[in-house]
């Protein structure tokens, strides 16, 4: 599969299932697909990272992940779960309105002056938003 076109719409509907799964429990703040070298990741912020660690959180997207059937296994090896502090989160300076292009893809264009390879955002909401130095 050619990395830099992503997702078709089965990797598009798995991570919306995905987060709509993990939403109560994670708390996730920001969602999206991120294509990094030539990569699609889904990122997927909640400050439970931070409060509790990486490892407590994966474990907790990898259960859900076995446990919902319609869920591509190799799902889980595209998730990066971060802090919303993290500098995928917070290099976008939201300003007043905090909001991006939600449930399209954006590829090759430049958002809140920063220059986007390819995203697709599906929830982008941090409320423990902290701007990256």
């Amino acid at each position: 599969m050619d990395q830099i076109i992503l997702v078709v719409d089965s990797d598009i509907l798995a991570g919306r299932r995905l987060v709509e799964a993990l939403e109560s429990d994670l708390q996730i703040e920001a969602a999206f697909w991120w294509l990094e070298d030539n990569r699609w990741k889904l990122i997927l912020a909640t400050p439970r990272v931070h409060e509790q660690g990486p490892r407590l959180v994966y474990s907790d997207i990898l259960d859900v992940i076995e446990s919902t059937t319609d869920l591509p296994r190799n799902l889980f090896e595209r998730i990066e779960a971060v802090s919303p502090s993290a500098g995928v989160v917070t290099m976008f300076d939201l300003g007043a309105d905090r909001t991006l292009p939600l449930g399209r893809f954006v590829v090759s264009e430049s958002i809140r002056s920063v220059y986007v390879e390819g995203a697709y955002f599906y929830k982008f909401q941090p409320r423990t938003f902290a701007k990256a130095s």
